[in-house]
């Protein structure tokens, strides 16, 4: 079988019949099971587990901080002595002697402030990763941004015994090469390129998304084993020889492009090249103005940004609440932290899959099939919400519960709003997308912030209730927002070169109904096909 999923016949060349096994014996080899999967499998799997080794990487540190801190120092209620906790101890284990053996003195508002530090730096990087890509190629700026996010990880305990300052520069360096909108995602929209065939690039990308979700639900049951068993400096070292285990496949076997690639089969080489054509770098003027005034492209900021805001908040301060107030032990608190993203994942995979199947059927207009899911999604989260915030007495199984279909009802909104980029706006939809996920960086910012501000001098269960109910109201207001104005036919701003023209690819009906995912930057390479034109006579 071919590249293509085509049975390969033996060729007449130099006047002997040469066949498959000839071929691949000139290309070298590698390791037998790599030469035997179609390269660009190959390279997509690495981008797969490289994603789940840096959210292991990136994410420990959110559990780690519930067993580094010294919970005796925490503030107290108003007429309490005592240091609060809803729920009694859950779980094998004390978790009240496990609460006070942090050795750090961290308030509840620092601690917000160092969770969001990630991304402070997360949030400035938002071209440097397509212009590295550009001049140094994929390989090398993924491999390094890859190595520096480790090293830098593995310098966490040492900054935060000296300073909390020192492990805020950690963080937001981190941040500077990791993932989404640092150097790590651009790399990877530009090396694809080179090697998606057009007709399988949703498919790729998928490969390599679904490690996202999956490294969170690893993440949170290995870092609390690793807090529980061995102590918390080590959920920052042993993710790291996962990375270096990762990072010797990738010097192996990633390669910037098909040309490249000394092993790569002819056929499948052939293949990649004649679908996706000449590429070109598209750089059309960008029209800063119309966009930045855009109802249309506020609309997936501000769905972007209220999305993300529960994404975040379970990211940086679900163990918070998980151990200080439902009273789950470290262990504990690691599974059941990682049940959300479970019910995320399926929820994300699900929805795009009907959305897909609904637009293909042609009988309701796209746009409401987008706002279908962004009401679904939204309402959900904030019934849930408030459900959560209305919580008066412990019940730990409802909370977790509620916090699951939470997340399940937020997945929805991918289905509903992140493919519009390609979809409103296909000529610039690296630039849409960079604004809404600066919006949707924002927070993570944010998020932990107000929840330390809240909880630093009121870590009852009413300080929680009003982290829920801001959220749900957010969420609510973002959803409302996002549903009025989201737009998905092609935009008149889209339509336009810088010379007010219109263009022969904007005017494509299949690239203005694209269903992949969209492009991470503007830098990205975009596939263009070459267009034999009939000769005609004036």
């Amino acid at each position: 079988m071919d590249a293509t999923g085509k049975e390969m016949t033996s060729s007449y060349v130099g006047g002997k019949t040469e066949t498959k096994s000839d071929r691949d014996s000139e290309k070298g080899s590698c390791c037998l099971l790599a030469d035997k999967i179609p390269a660009r499998y190959v390279l997509a799997v690495l981008f797969f587990f490289g994603h789940v080794s840096i959210m292991t990487t990136r994410g420990g540190f959110s559990v780690a901080i519930v067993v580094m801190v010294n919970s005796s120092t925490r503030a107290t209620p108003a007429n309490q002595s005592d240091t609060y906790q809803l729920c009694p101890s859950t779980g094998s284990g004390n978790t009240s002697v496990q609460n006070d053996q942090g050795e750090l003195d961290w308030s509840e508002s620092l601690k917000g402030v160092l969770l969001g530090a990630y991304f402070y730096g997360y949030i400035i990087t938002q071209v440097v990763g397509g212009v590295l890509e550009q001049k140094f190629g994929g390989k090398v700026v993924y491999g390094t941004a890859m190595l520096v996010a480790t090293v830098l990880n593995a310098l966490s305990p040492v900054a935060s015994r000296s300073s909390p300052w020192a492990m805020f520069a950690v963080r937001f360096s981190i941040g500077l090469v990791s993932v989404r909108i640092g150097v790590l995602l651009p790399a990877l929209y530009g090396i694809w390129g080179r090697w998606a065939p057009t007709a399988e690039k949703t498919k790729l990308l998928a490969i390599c998304y679904i490690g996202f979700p999956l490294g969170n639900i690893i993440n949170y049951p290995l870092a609390s084993f690793l807090a529980a068993e061995l102590g918390w400096e080590y959920t920052f070292y042993i993710p790291g020889a996962f990375v270096a285990a990762w990072l010797l496949a990738w010097l192996l076997l990633a390669y910037d492009s098909p040309a490249k690639h000394p092993r790569i089969l002819e056929e499948e080489q052939k293949y990649i090249e004649d679908s996706t054509g000449m590429r070109e770098q598209q750089k059309p003027t960008v029209p800063w103005l119309k966009i930045l005034t855009s109802p249309a492209v506020w609309a997936l900021v501000i769905g972007q940004f209220s999305s993300n805001w529960g994404v975040y908040f379970l990211t940086t301060q679900l163990p918070n609440y998980m151990q200080n107030v439902l009273g789950f032990n470290i262990r504990t608190n690691g599974l059941l932290s990682a049940l959300p993203f479970v019910l995320t994942m399926i929820s994300m995979m699900a929805s795009s899959v009907a959305a897909d199947r609904l637009i293909q059927g042609g009988k309701i207009t796209t746009v409401w099939i987008r706002r279908g899911f962004v009401i679904t999604g939204f309402t959900g989260t904030v019934i849930c919400g408030v459900i959560l915030a209305n919580l008066r007495e412990c019940n730990p199984v409802a909370a977790v519960a509620l916090l699951c279909i939470t997340e399940g009802f937020n997945g929805m909104t991918v289905a509903g709003f992140r493919a519009v980029h390609v979809e409103f706006a296909p000529r610039f939809s690296g630039v849409t997308f960079a604004l809404a996920n600066m919006g949707g960086t924002v927070a993570g910012i944010f998020a932990p912030l107000l929840v330390g501000l809240v909880t630093d001098n009121d870590p009852t269960l009413a300080g929680w209730s009003t982290v829920f109910y801001i959220g749900a109201a957010i969420q609510g207001v973002g959803g409302i927002f996002t549903v009025v104005f989201m737009r998905t036919d092609v935009q008149p701003w889209a339509l336009e070169k810088g010379d007010g023209e219109p263009s022969i690819d904007d005017q494509s009906p299949e690239l203005a109904g694209s269903k992949d995912l969209i492009i991470a930057n503007e830098f990205a390479e975009v596939p263009t096909k070459v267009v034999e034109m009939t000769n005609t006579k004036l």
